[in-house]
């Protein structure tokens, strides 16, 4: 049972992956396509009938709204960035040591590298503002959720940060039931990541004092 989860969870990142890369070959080739798909920011579907032409071939015929908004937010919010980050950015899988068996890089994970990755005169100050971005966010409505994604992406372009879009996808198609547990695991992320290194050296001082002397 719990291989035939994973199977399913690897063939659904796999397929969320295309996804992606679709919707970011577009921006990077097409223009129009990019623009369109950038008009549609932070509105629902029924306001961003531009998009309709690039996702609806991806969603199933049985008619699910936050599943479909999903796909139309994480088009939009690719294609808010210029077309040369998009170009110059292919999609590639994580590091295997981000993962978690067939899940991508969690949105936590991706704000604390935003934060590691600031100027040292800066990272006080970003980090005590993202913790409370993030606070923010898991505690959002599906619709609360989607109109405040937007303002922290374009924050974490400010340090070269971009999204596992293909996870991203997962877990908006998952908040309206799952909104505890995603919360949790982007909040718990964030301070594994932020605080990495000087947790590493902890345990590894910790295990040097529990070896006995000869």
């Amino acid at each position: 049972m719990a291989e035939d989860r994973r199977a399913t969870a690897q063939e659904r990142r796999a397929e969320n992956l295309r996804f992606v890369r679709e919707i970011r070959q577009l921006c990077a080739d097409n223009p129009g396509a990019h623009g369109r798909l950038r008009r549609g920011l932070g509105k629902d579907i029924d306001q961003a009938s531009g998009m309709h032409e690039f996702i609806a071939h991806w969603l199933p015929e049985r008619r699910n709204r936050e599943r479909d908004r999903a796909y139309y937010a994480v088009a939009a919010l690719i294609a808010d960035q210029p077309r040369h980050v998009v170009r110059d950015r292919p999609v590639e899988e994580p590091r295997a040591e981000q993962l978690n068996g067939a899940y991508g890089v969690s949105f936590g994970h991706t704000l604390a590298e935003s934060v590691l990755n600031s100027p040292a005169q800066e990272r006080s100050r970003r980090r005590d503002n993202t913790r409370r971005r993030l606070e923010l966010l898991v505690r959002q409505s599906p619709a609360g959720l989607h109109r405040y994604l937007p303002q922290t992406t374009r924050l974490l372009r400010q340090y070269e940060t971009e999204p596992d879009w293909a996870q991203m996808l997962s877990d908006l198609i998952r908040w309206p039931w799952n909104a505890a547990e995603i919360g949790s695991r982007w909040q718990q992320d964030y301070f594994r990541t932020l605080h990495r290194d000087e947790w590493g050296k902890k345990d590894e001082s910790d295990a040097a004092q529990a070896v006995p002397e000869a």
